[in-house]
């Protein structure tokens, strides 16, 4: 892991002038192929904000994650979700953690300020155990669950953001979304990345929730965003705010 310094801010679709839109897609196509840079700057046109980390002495862009709202209601309760559609780093920097950690202290912050009585989540759709990993290690609660079934409510919820965000992709029963797209898909270093490491008791697991992950196929990830649902060392992390 590099140990130079970062630098971690949370901005609005407003700030991604096209010079940094342009830096954001060159680090995406670095693990992904066949995106499309005009897809791209499509998707950023619906963004409720954008985390962002930089070498704090040169400035360069390092990391990113894009994340988006949506809202409704559901059996007469109102739900809220912070859609994370890409969250990716320079690989001389993995191992930090800073910019999940930056991200989902936001998403908290911004869950626990709502007074409205919205249930909110977080949710992202995962194609490496580099992703999925967050699940178990920040929440209690949280799918896909190698062991704890999926209850009702969250289902629905999970199938609704499926179809919102992938459409005819989603798929209801497995939790996963299969693009079927001609020529996209990790990268050969992507790919290579993951291979490496299949002796991994966790990734053998991430392996039996998402066979397909070799194939570009990326399964699901939720959990409410609510301080009964981390784990110890989420609230280490992420510790709720006294009232003044």
């Amino acid at each position: 892991m590099n140990s130079r310094p970062l630098v971690t801010s949370v901005v609005g679709p407003a700030a991604l002038t096209p010079e940094l839109r342009s830096a954001l897609f060159v680090l995406l196509s670095v693990w992904f192929e066949g995106y499309g840079e005009d897809y791209f700057n499509e998707e950023l046109a619906d963004l409720d904000h954008c985390v962002l980390q930089r070498d704090a002495e040169t400035g360069e862009l390092v990391g990113f994650a894009t994340i988006y709202r949506q809202e409704s209601d559901f059996d007469g309760r109102a739900v809220g979700v912070y859609h994370t559609a890409h969250c990716i780093l320079q690989r001389r920097y993995w191992g930090s953690n800073g910019l999940v950690r930056s991200m989902v202290a936001e998403l908290l912050d911004r869950a626990r300020a709502d007074r409205s009585g919205r249930v909110w989540y977080w949710s992202y759709s995962a194609v490496g155990y580099r992703s999925y990993r967050y699940m178990p290690m920040l929440f209690v609660r949280h799918t896909p669950h190698a062991e704890a079934p999926l209850g009702d409510f969250d289902r629905v919820v999970r199938d609704w953001v499926g179809r919102e965000c992938f459409a005819q992709y989603y798929d209801t029963e497995t939790g996963t979304v299969d693009w079927n797209w001609q020529g996209y898909g990790l990268t050969e270093e992507a790919r290579a990345i993951s291979e490496a490491k299949l002796d991994s008791p966790a990734l053998a697991l991430f392996r039996r929730l998402n066979p397909r992950w070799a194939d570009s196929v990326e399964i699901l990830c939720q959990a409410q965003l609510h301080d009964d649902n981390l784990t110890p060392f989420a609230r280490r992390w992420f510790p709720a705010r006294q009232a003044a």
